[in-house]
């Protein structure tokens, strides 16, 4: 196994009460277009920015946990190219699917690990239907925390572990950087790959009001993370599908210039460590 390996952004700098100064990786949800985290990633891994931890939501959470476990870009993007809708995607619409195969391409690559275990601290955002209530996973199986923070309702059914329901964290936190700040974060970098949020149709077909609903709900529930962050990578890619792999390797190449051209405003946030 490849892994990262930073050393050129050394957080050193302490607060007032001794603690050093965390910096939080933000990965939103946003369906296939997630491909373009990768490419984020790999800007980061050249540029040697050695986040302290990172949270993700939806495809975020996928992305975020093979981050955290150590793998690099460069196998990520390898992998990337194996990956099949066709894997996670098995029903129709209303037919919905198991979420279960959405932490498998996980488990597939890095086997049964656990949250406590990976590298780098990993936390993910799902809903608990029976509480209505955002549910932050920070340990236990990490196949289980992605199937359920990727659970998008109607596509996937709930992904039941105990007494809870658990669907996409992008029902109430599309966008978690509050959840990076809850954790102990001072700065977060966060990574939007959903350009098409709030955007509505003058269709009434039912798959157009079901897509104009969700993107409608994810700008209210991205509005507090988007606030939170101290720098946002918002690749343009708004003519790619989030339910489709089609044009996979742009959105990945699209990430990485995007993140590139926010290395001068990052860098200044790890500057500010090492003072």
């Amino acid at each position: 196994m490849g892994f990262f390996k930073f050393g050129n952004r050394k957080n050193q700098k302490k607060t007032e009460t001794g603690r050093k100064p965390k910096i939080a990786l933000c990965l939103g949800g946003g369906g296939a277009r997630g491909f373009a985290h990768i490419g984020a990633l790999k800007a980061f891994e050249e540029d040697g920015f050695d986040f302290d931890m990172c949270v993700g939501t939806s495809v975020g959470s996928l992305v975020g946990a093979f981050y955290c476990s150590g793998i690099s870009t460069e196998q990520l993007i390898a992998y990337s190219h194996e990956i099949d809708v066709k894997d996670v995607k098995t029903g129709k619409l209303f037919f919905p699917s198991e979420p279960s195969a959405i932490g498998e391409l996980f488990t597939r690559r890095m086997g049964n690990m656990h949250i406590e275990d990976m590298l780098k601290p990993f936390r993910c955002v799902a809903v608990d239907l029976v509480t209505g209530k955002e549910f932050i996973f920070d340990s236990g199986s990490v196949g289980d925390a992605i199937s359920a923070s990727c659970a998008v309702p109607l596509i996937f059914k709930p992904m039941v572990i105990g007494k809870r329901h658990l669907v996409d964290g992008g029902v109430l936190n599309n966008i978690p950087a509050s959840v990076c700040k809850m954790f102990g974060a001072d700065y977060v970098v966060t990574v939007d790959v959903n350009p098409t949020r709030g955007e509505g149709t003058t269709e009434l077909g039912t798959l157009d009001v079901i897509k104009a609903t969700f993107n409608i709900m994810s700008a209210h529930t991205s509005v507090d993370g988007l606030r939170l962050s101290d720098v946002v990578v918002a690749p343009n890619l708004y003519e790619f599908s989030a339910a489709k792999k089609d044009g996979y390797e742009q959105m990945i190449e699209l990430g990485y210039n995007a993140a590139r051209q926010k290395k001068d405003e990052i860098s200044a946030l790890f500057e500010t460590l090492i003072l």
